[in-house]
């Protein structure tokens, strides 16, 4: 079923909230003196923080999948966009980039990050482990709450393309969105079939 679209812009967390949750995100980390962020969509092609290293990784139990309205930043109430989150899934895996932050990373560093993926709390900050270079290390990455009135629940192919051929939003194309991430992907030689046939049924539906 799908859960209908926001009919107005989320109310968006005050600055104390958000710093409230940075923090006790912080306090879970497993190992606070190397932090790592990974990245399955926007923030793989565009960080908004500093990094030593980046490297695909792949992390089990999760798929990425297009199931957040989008109203603000790729869409609009009245012509919404969708935007990619991590749902957790037995069996499933995302491949994507893990990034290594610099071991002298504060607190404050990683509030351009907040500001940008808690702008709501449509994302629950989550500690996970990834596979990367034959090592399973600790990351810090952004599951979708299911109980958030922006979560788009099941909804099909040619519903998915049709938003993301129309939504627009204050950080541009929905479709923009879409096609970084998958160039992305193939830059660094991640093959996602899903990601792939639904940008293929995008610019079917474009043209």
């Amino acid at each position: 079923m799908i859960n209908p679209p926001p009919r107005k812009r989320i109310t968006p967390l005050s600055v104390e909230r958000r710093l409230q949750l940075l923090t006790a995100t912080l306090e879970k980390a497993p190992d606070a003196s190397r932090i790592r962020i990974f990245a399955y969509g926007s923030l793989m092609w565009s960080p908004c923080f500093e990094f030593t290293v980046r490297l695909p990784g792949t992390l089990k139990g999760f798929r990425r999948e297009f199931c957040i309205w989008s109203v603000h930043a790729r869409g609009t109430p009245e012509n919404p966009g969708l935007g990619l989150a991590l749902e957790k899934e037995a069996g499933a895996h995302c491949d994507g980039m893990i990034f290594s932050l610099p071991h002298e990373t504060a607190e404050e560093e990683l509030i351009p990050l907040w500001e940008r993926e808690m702008w709501t709390d449509t994302y629950t900050p989550t500690w996970v482990y990834v596979d990367v270079d034959g090592e399973r290390v600790s990351a810090l990455t952004f599951v979708v709450s299911k109980t958030h009135q922006n979560y788009v629940g099941e909804i099909s192919l040619s519903e998915k393309a049709r938003y993301i051929a129309n939504g627009s939003g204050k950080y541009g194309r929905c479709y923009d969105y879409l096609f970084e991430t998958v160039q992305i992907m193939r830059d660094h030689g991640i093959v996602d079939t899903d990601m792939e046939g639904l940008l293929a049924a995008v610019d079917a539906d474009i043209s």
